[in-house]
This record gives structure tokens, C-alpha cells and sequence, in this order.
């Protein structure tokens, strides 16, 4: 059975929360990715599910997300609406997300209320599921895919807005819910009380539920929502594993040098319970993946290189 991994993130070194005078080694990661063959691999972490699934990598992840978050079918267009904290810097705003860990339900729930009563004649719904999972119900979704978060986060926004000439009306959201929620009593305790205030919405994964059913790896590991939704629907199996890794990219997210650190110490652990005997895919998640098969331990002709940029 082959197994495949799918860790976003992967190779891409943390901010300045790294200290350059003690490069990172990862001996059994180099040695894979030495003896391993290399390859191209479009496609960000869900396109990569969605294909895993039998499923085209371009059908919306929210709906999916949803199922898994609520146990419901929505019953109409859905798009996932992240909180985020928008900062001046300079000439431009970047954008950061917030998680569970820096919003309540309570806050959460009065964001979605002044959202939906601002744009009850478009009708969209906001609904906020958890302090940081929110999705938004709407019969209208953008033409042109929007960035998942992982790509905009810690980016400027305005290198992600959707197109004034195919999107104007995402646009006007996204433009609108920044002035909606800059005086909103929320964050005005918030910012009071030396907190990041909500002051936007990121919106991702539109689309319906998938017309066809997913056929489902035989064994799956992970937390993603969108692997638990996929999970969820599928009534078939096929003969490999998937993991889905999430712990580096989760790091780089939080700027976390040391839980980036152990994360990679953790990924060489699970790869070295496998690399004896497992035919292993290890995917990037931003275009490139490794195939592993167990006659590479053989290989020592090929030397292991620090990794690029560690």
C-alpha cells in the first residue's frame, strides 16, 4: 500500500523567528528527499485532497468543511469566512489570521450579527460555527477561485483581491465588512484591552457539494476539516493511506521557530517508520512531491544536501 503525505509548508523555512548562526538539519529528511525521486506537482494542499478523493481539485472545499464542522449538508452555495487582523505596513496591508485561541464564541456570533443585518438585502448568511470557523451561505459565488488563507496569510491583500471586472460584488464585501467591523463594539474592547481587533473577513473554498461521491483512501489521518468532510461522504475505499501533516505549516503561520523545529523532528519520526517498507509520496503542497520506495535506502550514491534556505 502507498502512502501518501501531504504537508504544507514543506521546505519553506520560518520568518525572522529563525537564527541564521544555527542553520537546521534534518539528516533523515535530506536523505529522502536525496534518494527519492523528484517531481512536479501542481496544486495547493486541498486540490491535492480533492484528487485523492476522485474528485476535480478545482470543486469548492467549504461546503465540505462545513459538513465536517457541523455535520449538515448546506443547502446552498457556501464559502469559508475567516476572521482576520488587516495591519497598515507602510504602503500596504497585510493580512493574518485569527484562530480559536484569539476570539470567542460570543465575539464571533456579534461579528456574524452585524455582517448579516449590513447585507441582509444580498442575501448572505454568515454563519460563525467556532470563535474562527465561519462560512458564509450564499446562492451567488465568485467566478474566479479566491486564494485559500495559507497563501494570503502574513501577504499583502491587495496581491489577492478578486478582480474588479469578474468579482466587483466580492469585492464590495471584502471592502465593506473592513468598514463594518472598524467600530464595531467588539473591537473596540478588543483593541482596549491590547487585543488584535477583527477588522476583516477572508473568504475561500466557494462552491456546492460535490455531485459525484468520493471514493475514500482505506486509511486516513489528520485534522483538516476538508479531510473530514471528504471522509465523511465517501461510501468507497481505495487500497492506499493518506496523512495530511499540518504542524509545520500551523508553525509558520504562528512565526514559531521552535514548534517549526519540532515539527520537523516529528515529520523525520513518522518518515522513518515508514521508509523501511512503505512506498511513500510525500507531497509540498506548492508544486513539487517526492516518490519513495524502499530500494531507496540502497541509494548511497546519492548524497544528502542541507535543505534549501535552512
Amino acid at each position: 500500500m502507498i502512502h501518501h503525505l501531504l504537508v504544507p509548508g514543506l521546505l519553506e523555512p520560518p520568518g525572522g523567528g529563525a537564527d541564521s548562526r544555527e542553520p537546521s538539519r534534518f539528516p533523515l529528511l535530506e536523505r529522502f528527499i536525496a534518494r527519492a525521486e523528484a517531481g512536479r506537482m501542481e496544486g495547493h494542499l486541498e486540490n491535492l485532497l480533492m484528487q485523492r478523493f476522485g474528485l476535480a481539485p478545482d470543486q469548492g472545499a467549504a461546503p465540505l468543511c462545513y459538513l465536517a464542522d457541523t455535520g449538515k449538508r448546506p443547502e446552498s452555495g457556501v464559502l469559508r469566512a475567516h476572521p482576520v487582523h488587516l495591519r497598515a505596513d507602510r504602503d500596504r496591508v497585510l493580512l493574518f489570521p485569527l484562530d480559536d485561541t484569539q476570539l470567542d464564541g460570543e465575539e464571533a456570533r456579534e461579528l456574524a450579527g452585524r455582517f448579516n443585518a449590513h447585507f441582509s438585502e444580498d442575501d448572505l448568511n454568515l454563519e460563525a460555527v467556532r470563535p474562527s470557523r465561519w462560512y458564509l451561505h450564499s446562492a451567488r459565488l465568485p467566478e474566479s477561485a479566491l486564494a485559500p488563507l495559507d497563501e494570503v496569510a502574513g501577504r499583502s491583500l491587495a496581491d489577492f483581491l478578486p478582480s474588479r471586472d469578474k468579482d466587483r460584488f466580492w469585492l464590495s464585501v471584502i471592502n465593506e465588512t473592513q468598514m463594518l467591523f472598524f467600530d464595531a463594539p467588539v473591537n473596540l474592547a478588543r483593541e482596549a484591552a491590547g487585543r488584535f481587533p477583527v477588522n476583516g473577513l477572508w473568504f475561500d473554498g466557494a462552491g456546492h457539494m460535490p455531485s459525484r461521491v468520493p471514493a475514500a483512501p482505506a486509511s486516513i489521518h489528520g485534522r483538516h476539516c476538508l479531510l473530514q468532510g471528504l471522509s465523511a461522504c465517501a461510501h468507497e475505499q481505495r487500497d492506499e493511506a493518506l496523512t495530511v501533516v499540518g504542524d509545520i505549516q500551523e508553525a509558520l503561520l504562528a512565526q514559531d521557530a521552535n514548534a517549526w523545529r519540532q515539527a520537523y523532528k516529528d515529520l523525520e519520526e513518522r518518515l522513518a517508520s515508514l521508509m523501511k517498507s512503505t512506498e511513500i509520496m510525500l507531497y509540498s503542497c506548492n508544486g513539487y512531491r517526492w516518490h519513495w520506495k524502499p530500494s531507496g535506502n540502497w541509494r548511497f550514491w546519492r548524497l544528502s544536501r542541507p535543505l534549501p534556505g535552512f
